[in-house]
């Protein structure tokens, strides 16, 4: 069924909008890499402009995510309910807001990781946008299935795709947990104030992998109706 027929059958879908609100969260997460390589060569100058890049994104993201809370009707045809619609776009949202929090906060402190870490620090920030990118990938999926009427090889898609999603935020987890054995090894040596802010860093960075997870989890619960 071509597209403009599904929009005709269920009136304004919230799919399209949806998926532009997490477009924009994934490019706040992606554009923290850049963040990140100016922040370890201390280029301030550089990473603030990046900084405000970021919270440029994240506000444009928050008047997305206004625009479709306020026009999303109470009841539409859709197999999705307005609950399911509503509770991704939160989570959604929570990668955006965390990754402005963390640019924000690296940017006030002037925070340079350790050498010992700094280079798997990248490493950890890669694995975060796979992940992100792999919840845009499944969110891109959901006209598909609304065409298709949840076929069977659609939603296979879909599955490899949330299979994907838990397979990077489990890479996440184990970049992780070297991050933190490393900064063990520093804190005999490195003031409790920097070293609380590392580690706090380095929880927020894996949170934004775990909330592209949640997508991924809710796209299988709604699937799963």
């Amino acid at each position: 069924m071509a597209r403009n027929d599904i929009s005709g059958l269920f009136g304004k879908s919230p799919i399209n909008p949806l998926q532009q609100h997490m477009k924009q969260v994934h490019l706040c997460l992606k554009e923290f890499g850049n963040f990140a390589k100016a922040a370890a060569k201390q280029d301030w100058e550089k990473a603030e402009s990046i900084r405000q890049s970021i919270s440029k994104k994240e506000h444009k993201a928050d008047e997305l995510k206004k625009k479709l809370r306020m026009n999303l009707p109470s009841t539409f045809m859709m197999p999705f309910s307005r609950r399911d619609l509503l509770d991704v776009l939160l989570i959604q949202d929570s990668i955006a807001n965390i990754t402005k929090d963390l640019a924000g906060l690296m940017m006030t402190r002037h925070m340079v990781l350790p050498v010992e870490v700094s280079q798997t620090f990248q490493d950890l920030i890669a694995v975060c946008v796979k992940t992100s990118a792999a919840a845009l990938e499944a969110i891109n999926e959901l006209d598909e299935l609304l065409e298709t009427a949840f076929s069977h090889r659609e939603r296979k898609v879909v599955d490899d795709i949330i299979g994907k999603i838990n397979g990077f935020e489990h890479e996440s987890d184990g970049v992780q947990h070297q991050i933190r054995d490393a900064l063990f090894a520093l804190e005999s040596n490195t003031p409790p104030v920097d070293m609380m802010f590392y580690y706090r860093a380095v929880e927020w960075l894996g949170e934004t992998a775990d909330a592209a997870q949640k997508v991924g989890s809710r796209l299988e619960v709604m699937l799963a109706k």
